[in-house]
C-alpha cells in the first residue's frame, strides 16, 4: 500500500503536469477586431455570442460565408477564407448584423537599413563590411492588432546553415507590437564572412509560425571579405495564388441592425490548411485546489 507521502508526491505531480500542458486561453473577438487566418481557439462569446456565420459581402451581394459552429472555440481556415480579406459581417442564424470584424493573413516583410541613421536602405546604397545594420520588419496588420506575435530574423549561410544570432547578438523573439518595428539589435557583414540569406519568420503564435508564410528574403552575396563593399541580389517575396472559393450570390437578409463600413486593402493569402489546436480548458486548473486539499487531508492521517 502507498504511503501518505507518496500518494501527496503524486498529486503535486499531477497538478504540475496538467498545468504545464494546458494550453493558451482563446483570444476574445468582439466587433471591430481583426482576426487572422490560421488563427485557432476564437473566442466570439463577447458581443457577437449569437453568430452563426461570417459573411464578406460586395455590392450588397454575399460572395463567401464561413460557418461559426461553436462561438467559443473558432478556428479561421486559409480554404475558408480564400481571397477574401478586409471587413467581414459577423451574422446570427435570423440573418440579422451583430458586426463587424476585420479578417488578414499575417503577412511580414522586411528592409535592412544602416543603423546609424535607421532608414538608408541596403536596397538602395549596398552593404559595407564594416557597417553594423537593422532589420526593419513591417507587419502592417498584425503589429497593430494586439495579437502579440513575435518574429525571429533568420541568417541562412551558403552552406544551408540557420542562425538567429548575428555580430553576438539574437535576433530570435522580437516582439511586433506596431506595423513598422526596427531592431534594436544590429550585425555587420564582415562578422558574417560569406553570402548570407536573410529573412524573418513568425515565432508565435504557434499557428503563425506553423503555417504562415516567411518574409521576403535579402542575400548578401560576399564575394570577396577583403573588399571594403560587397554585392547583393534581393530575392522578391515568394506569392502563392489561392483559387477564389466558389460561392453562389446571395442577397443580403433585410434584417441589419449594424453597419459599419470600412475599406481595407486586399493582401496576398497563402494556402497552407492548419490542424486545429485545443483552446484552453479550466479543468486542470480546477483539479489544482481539489489536489492540494486531498494532500492536506493525508498528511492529518
Amino acid at each position: 500500500m502507498l504511503s501518505k507521502r507518496t500518494l501527496l508526491i503524486l498529486l503535486i505531480g499531477i497538478v504540475a503536469v496538467s498545468l504545464i500542458a494546458a494550453p493558451a486561453a482563446a483570444r476574445p473577438v468582439t466587433s471591430g477586431t481583426t482576426i487572422f487566418v490560421y488563427e485557432d481557439g476564437l473566442d466570439f462569446t463577447g458581443d457577437l455570442f449569437t453568430i452563426t456565420q461570417l459573411q464578406y459581402t460586395q455590392n450588397n451581394n454575399v460572395l463567401n460565408t464561413i460557418p461559426v459552429q461553436d462561438p467559443a472555440n473558432f478556428n479561421l481556415l486559409a480554404a475558408s477564407v480564400g481571397t477574401y480579406t478586409g471587413s467581414w459581417n459577423a451574422v446570427d442564424a435570423s440573418g440579422t448584423q451583430l458586426g463587424i470584424v476585420m479578417i488578414y493573413y499575417p503577412e511580414i516583410s522586411i528592409d535592412i537599413v544602416l543603423a546609424k541613421d535607421g532608414y538608408s536602405s541596403v536596397q538602395e546604397y549596398g552593404f559595407v563590411d564594416t557597417e553594423y545594420y537593422k532589420v526593419k520588419i513591417n507587419a502592417p496588420q498584425v503589429g497593430p492588432s494586439g495579437v502579440g506575435a513575435t518574429a525571429n530574423v533568420v541568417f541562412k549561410g551558403i552552406d544551408g546553415a540557420e542562425t538567429t544570432y548575428a555580430s553576438g547578438n539574437s535576433f530570435a523573439d522580437i516582439p511586433i507590437d506596431s506595423a513598422q518595428v526596427l531592431t534594436t539589435q544590429s550585425f555587420r557583414p564582415e562578422d558574417l564572412r560569406q553570402t548570407t540569406t536573410i529573412y524573418a519568420e513568425w515565432n508565435t503564435p504557434a499557428s503563425f509560425h506553423n503555417y504562415a508564410s516567411k518574409s521576403n528574403s535579402i542575400t548578401m552575396n560576399y564575394d570577396d571579405v577583403g573588399n571594403s563593399g560587397t554585392h547583393i541580389t534581393f530575392n522578391p517575396t515568394v506569392t502563392k495564388t489561392i483559387a477564389p472559393v466558389t460561392t453562389r450570390e446571395t442577397h443580403i437578409p433585410t434584417t441589419v441592425r449594424t453597419t459599419v463600413p470600412t475599406t481595407e486593402p486586399t493582401l496576398i493569402p497563402t494556402t497552407e490548411t492548419p490542424t486545429p489546436a485545443p483552446t484552453q480548458s479550466s479543468i486542470p486548473f480546477a483539479l489544482a485546489p481539489l489536489a492540494i486539499l486531498a494532500g492536506v487531508l493525508l498528511l492529518r492521517k
